[in-house]
């Protein structure tokens, strides 16, 4: 989760959230459960967060979780970067943007071994 939004007071908090850049940041293999969000990644307008990678996310909701039978979608807002297959649920798949509209995730390509000997 990153919230430049975040106010740790019960009442109005001014937005300051141009003040902080948040780029480099990398999830990956993260295996579990969720009880409001899958993701949420609210970022601000002013200063977005840049390079972000979702990378092989696998989460449910939580046992108890209930949202009247509707699934919270994954929240990106003002947050750039790829994501790659597999995540679960499939909201985070168009979660993060690019430059030039939302970003579909790549395949997660496999492993080759190449020789450097003759044939």
């Amino acid at each position: 989760m990153i919230d430049q939004y975040y106010c740790d007071k019960n009442t109005y908090c001014k937005n300051q959230s141009g003040a902080v850049g948040i780029s480099g940041i990398k999830y990956d293999k993260i295996i579990g459960t969720f009880s409001a969000q899958p993701i949420h990644l609210a970022c601000s307008k002013e200063i977005p967060c840049i390079d972000v990678d979702l990378i092989n996310i696998q989460l449910s909701p939580s046992i108890g979780y209930n949202n009247r039978g509707l699934l919270k979608q994954a929240l990106c807002s003002n947050s750039y970067g790829k994501s790659e297959a597999p995540l679960v649920p499939s909201s985070i798949d168009y979660c993060l943007r690019s430059v030039g509209g939302p970003v579909r995730r790549t395949e997660r390509s496999h492993e080759h071994i190449c020789s450097t000997g003759k044939y």
